[in-house]
């Protein structure tokens, strides 16, 4: 699976899913604020139509203040156009249509890039690919999931 990749100091995650609309921002933040406490997802209405594709979400401390503001990039684009030169790719990519990229500029919001594809997930069968210099892993949803429950409680952890 090739796709541009992203500039050096950006982080970036795919997620491919059916085209069908994603929860309501109210929806995953009921999920994300299950995974952990300290996620809020500052947005109302549908994801996609976050204004520039910006999403804001705050860490927030045990009496629930704002501790830390952060922001991450989603883009929707068309799996069938972003890779239609990869047959491999199409035909594991299947039905799963829609492709979510969670580009990060600031590592300070990868918890809740990690909640957020875990939320949608919850509610969607989905493909998780993590873009790497050595190749992509490549995260069927149950695996997935496992993978994002491990993160986010390692990050918990060490908090």
């Amino acid at each position: 699976m090739t796709h541009a990749a992203p500039a050096p100091e950006e982080q970036e995650f795919w997620l491919f899913i059916q085209n069908e609309p994603l929860p309501v921002a109210e929806e995953l933040q009921k999920n994300m604020f299950r995974l952990d406490a300290c996620f809020r997802l500052n947005l109302s209405g549908a994801p996609e139509h976050a204004p520039e594709h910006v999403l804001e979400g705050e860490y927030l401390d045990e009496e629930g203040e704002s501790q830390l503001d952060v922001f991450w990039v989603m883009e929707t684009d068309d799996a069938r156009q972003a890779f239609k030169r990869d047959r491999a790719a199409l035909q594991q990519i299947g039905s799963r249509t829609k492709m979510l990229r969670f580009i990060l500029e600031d590592e300070c919001a990868l918890g809740h890039v990690f909640a957020m594809i875990h939320a949608i997930l919850e509610h969607r069968d989905g493909l998780l690919v993590i873009p790497d210099g050595q190749g992509n892993i490549i995260l069927e949803r149950k695996q997935a999931l496992d993978f994002l429950n491990r993160e986010i409680r390692e990050g918990i952890a060490e908090d």
